[in-house]
């Protein structure tokens, strides 16, 4: 028999090493080698043991054999790569940059089995819901059929599912599913945030039983190990949870559902910076599958995709049995202030809950802050209280992170975790005229105590939702009706279904128009649609009152009339006057150090080789650097370069350019087509 060899990636991230190398196989090994499985190699000149992932297989050696090491070992208990996803992970890598190492290690996010007897996670997690099986309209029907026939005449689409709230996207999807399960295939499900998993897995286990898995972040590496396996023997049909999902090892993949697809959970904020739907788009091309992308608020990108005919339009214009999307009123908070009234609850607010409390409906008010104030300031020198470790202003919560009433309180820095008690004086002046300003989730809720004390109320955001079933227990217990009103964070806002909640309030809707982001419009309009989405969706009609200091910006009017046409044409219109994605493409370049000294030299220096590098390309320009939105987290600093380019090789090209200046005193961070600006 002939000498085997073996293609290896090593598990070391560094960027002079991101290239396999060829071990050859020891003939007693061979049975257990193929591509995708954990080994241990000898590397480097001191023959240090590495794990490395096997990529190919062949029988020729690319230089002489004398020099060719053997694989030492067969690391036991690992989930191999399927040869697929390490397709995906090389096309990531060419994508959106970093290491193959890095991208193996995405694309399997579970590397071996922790726990050998994980616990079933559906069985003690999540109940069926009784509730009736909604039959299908007209409409929804003839999605269905459509992907019926393409699916008979072995056409894979990508289609984009636009359907106003309340329209009845799910249930298309389970069809959909039905259908590609007929033909011996299985489906992933993606969903933005955890709190939906749980609504999501109960209502499609009621069609497909104990053959759905489920992935999250709160899960074990056991529990996580188990549920591949389960996808990967194809004893589940579907797979459900959020962006890391997207990467079950499923035996016979036939769609992907991506559900509210406009969400910024489905970029990854960590290296490799890759968007879940373009993955599974690519994913999809490998596997010859399908991909479904739902969304009330369709991305710009998505929709732009549509119009272009890259993806399939379909589109839910009005919600089932005949119901009505929710009656939406805009308040003026300026007025409300030349009217006397200081505090953050409107006087129409205020008479619209006292009315919904006394039919017994319930409520969601929604603000997109946690905590009780947002800064913490001294009114006789004007200073805010800062994180010592970054470039931001702490955060008081009145209760506590653990949310302790009996607390005094804290200050929290909402990037490195920084905390401390609230001082009684300025640590400047001394003064006592020390005080808070702006609002968080945590001072609504303690002003609807105030104005309601006989109210029932829950309150949703990252304090509250620390533990594993957290996010579960709070959704049940205002499912269950032993809640009036939920108070929370955009948490409370996505995909959720309650048939009592009557009344939305959107307390400031002009908080995420605030940030430093050429998408703050878009994601204001997304969160202001999908928060008014949650009201009315039971037998009673609902009603939305969103209070805002710029009710006349485009977006904000555009969500008051749940208009996402009106709203695309004139963001369309923005991102194509000022050349901001999808109009062009668009590559942030973070230079991060310990000293600020040399991590500006080293940005300068970086921003003189990618300016000349430029000077030969027609479409691409070099912005800065400068420093980063925030120049300082967790005692790092940042400096930012902006690149934008009409022709992707001249992005690619200057993204090399920059992931190979890393050096021993700064760190580069390449995002293609960012979700922020930094």
């Amino acid at each position: 028999m002939s000498q085997k060899y073996a293609d290896i990636i090593i598990d070391i991230s560094h960027e002079a090493i991101d290239r396999a190398f060829q071990y050859s196989i020891p003939k007693e090994l061979e049975p257990d080698i193929s591509v995708g499985v954990l080994v241990t190699v000898p590397f480097g000149k001191g023959d240090k043991i590495r794990k490395g992932y096997v990529i190919g297989i062949s029988e020729k050696p690319d230089f002489d054999v004398n020099r060719i090491k053997a694989i030492h070992g067969v690391e036991g208990g690992s989930l191999p790569i399927e040869g697929k996803l390490i397709k995906l992970a090389a096309w990531m890598r060419e994508k959106y940059g970093s290491t193959m190492i890095n991208c193996l290690m995405t694309v399997m996010p579970v590397k071996e089995q922790v726990k050998k007897h994980a616990p079933k996670v559906i069985s003690e997690e999540y109940k069926i819901i009784k509730s009736p099986v909604a039959e299908l309209n007209l409409s929804q029907q003839s999605l269905v059929d459509d992907f019926s026939y393409d699916i008979d005449c072995g056409r894979r689409e990508t289609y984009l599912l636009y359907g106003v709230t309340g329209s009845g996207k799910t249930e298309v999807y389970i069809e959909c599913i039905k259908k590609v399960i007929e033909q011996g295939k299985q489906a992933i499900v993606l969903v933005p945030e955890i709190a939906l998993t749980y609504q999501n897995v109960a209502r499609f286990k009621q069609h497909f039983k104990e053959r759905v898995a489920v992935i999250n972040s709160k899960q074990s590496k056991g529990e996580k190990y188990r549920e591949f396996m389960r996808a990967q023997a194809h004893e589940v049909d579907v797979v459900i949870g959020p962006r890391s999902a997207l990467f079950s090892p499923c035996a016979a993949l036939g769609l992907i559902v991506i559900d509210e697809e406009h969400d910024g959970a489905y970029k990854s904020d960590m290296t490799p910076k890759y968007h879940a739907r373009d993955v599974a788009v690519k994913r999809a091309e490998l596997e010859n599958a399908s991909v479904i992308l739902g969304s009330a608020t369709p991305s710009v990108e998505s929709y732009m995709s549509a119009k272009l005919g890259m993806y399939k339009l379909w589109k839910l214009s009005e919600r089932p049995d005949d119901k009505q999307l929710a009656k939406v009123s805009v308040v003026d908070l300026r007025h409300e202030l030349r009217m006397g009234n200081r505090g953050i609850i409107s006087a129409e607010l205020k008479n619209a809950i006292e009315e919904r409390l006394e039919k017994k409906e319930q409520i969601m008010l929604f603000i997109n802050r946690r905590g009780y104030n947002s800064i913490i300031s001294c009114r006789e020198c004007g200073e805010a209280i800062k994180c010592p470790k970054c470039d931001v202003s702490l955060s008081y919560h009145k209760w506590g992170t653990a949310y302790d009433k009996n607390s005094t309180g804290i200050m929290v820095c909402h990037y490195c975790g920084y905390s401390v008690k609230k001082p009684d004086k300025c640590p400047v002046c001394s003064s006592k005229m020390i005080g808070g300003f702006g609002t968080g989730t945590e001072k609504v809720e303690a002003e609807i105590k105030r104005i309601f004390p006989n109210a029932k109320t829950l309150r949703m955001d990252k304090d509250t939702t620390k533990k594993k079933t957290s996010q579960k227990d709070i959704l049940e217990t205002f499912n269950k009706k032993e809640a009036d009103i939920l108070i929370g964070t955009q948490m409370i806002v996505k995909g959720h279904d309650f048939e009592n909640v009557t009344l939305v309030g959107i307390i400031i809707a002009d908080t995420s128009l605030f940030a430093n982001d050429y998408r703050a419009g878009e994601r204001t309009f997304d969160l202001l649609t999908q928060a008014a989405g949650r009201a009315g969706r039971g037998s009673v009609a609902g009603q939305v009152i969103i209070q805002t200091y710029q009710p006349e910006h485009y977006a904000i009017a555009a969500a008051a009339k749940q208009d996402y046409e009106s709203f695309f044409d004139l963001e369309i219109a923005y991102r194509r006057m000022l050349s901001y994605p999808p109009i062009c493409n668009m590559m942030v370049i973070l230079i991060v150090g310990e000293d600020y000294d040399i991590t500006k030299d080293e940005a300068d220096r970086l921003g003189r080789v990618l300016v000349k590098n430029a000077a030969i390309m027609k479409t691409t320009k070099i912005i800065g650097p400068s420093d980063a939105t925030i120049g300082r987290i967790n005692s790092m600093y940042r400096k930012v370069i902006y690149v934008k380019s009409n022709e992707p090789e001249e992005l690619l090209k200057l993204r090399e350019t920059a992931e190979g200046y890393e050096t021993e005193t700064v760190n580069i961070m390449v995002d293609i087509n960012p979700m922020n600006m930094y």
